[in-house]
């Protein structure tokens, strides 16, 4: 089967409004221009479980558009550049209820934006060094775009996330709080934390600035805990010792 075209020529090419259904049943109704899709039009695929409603530019998707995947509920509106989600744009996942608003470069979320993750409960009482990096491991399964830039990331019933993003992961500054308000503040690599970071850890009031390596408390650090401050060395999240004893915090 051939494609078929309905609509306007000019010197025997597709130029006006037309309708092109092709030989393998998606079919493009809207604008054309010197044979390409460009302009306005719907594009809606052979099973109708892709529908795209927006601006072309020579066969491709290009400038403001909308685009819904019935299969998964999957959907997109915003700008495309060359095909790909590329400018600000809000991209919405069906299969795991996160929701991104913000900036994209090349089909990758990159930029500052913000993102609701919603995702199933985990165990919050453990220590953060290894719980944010359960969670993490948890909260990157985000689908086939990859995120880059800077944002913020959404984890209904779980955390927040906001800061720099890099090739799908936390890294470089960001902010990552759980619901009950522990939070890690500092600097990320390869979404862990990395560097030198904030911790509180909710279920014992207890306040960690140090070094960090690969989601754990590593290198030197203090613990502030019931009004009281003490320094320490960390290796891969163990504490070695006590570099100083417990001094009062003062108040006011």
């Amino acid at each position: 089967m051939r494609a078929v075209y309905k609509g306007e020529l000019v010197e025997g090419i597709r130029q006006g409004q037309g309708e092109l259904t092709f030989a393998n049943g998606d079919k493009y109704q809207g604008d054309f221009f010197q044979g390409y899709r460009h302009g306005h039009g719907v594009f809606t695929s052979h099973h109708g479980m892709r529908v795209y409603d927006g601006e072309w530019k020579r066969s491709e998707r290009h400038g403001i558009g909308k685009e819904r995947w019935l299969n998964n509920g999957d959907r997109y509106e915003g700008e495309y550049q060359h095909d790909v989600f590329h400018g600000n744009g809000i991209l919405t996942r069906g299969s795991n209820k996160s929701k991104y608003d913000g900036e994209f470069h090349k089909g990758r979320r990159h930029g500052y934006g913000r993102m609701e993750f919603a995702v199933a409960n985990s165990n919050t009482n453990s220590t953060s060094s290894v719980g944010f990096k359960k969670i993490l491991g948890a909260a990157l399964i985000l689908g086939a775009a990859l995120v880059s830039g800077s944002g913020q990331h959404v984890s209904t019933g779980l955390a927040i996330y906001v800061g720099s993003w890099k090739d799908g992961r936390m890294h470089g500054e960001g902010k990552y709080t759980r619901v009950d308000g522990s939070f890690y503040e500092g600097s990320w690599r390869d979404g862990l934390a990395h560097g030198f970071g904030k911790e509180l850890v909710m279920k014992t009031i207890e306040v960690y600035e140090g070094g960090w390596h690969s989601g754990l408390r590593h290198g030197d650090g203090t613990v502030t805990r019931n009004g009281s401050r003490r320094k320490g060395t960390w290796e891969m999240g163990q504490r070695i010792k006590w570099t100083t004893a417990e001094m009062s915090v003062s108040k006011g």
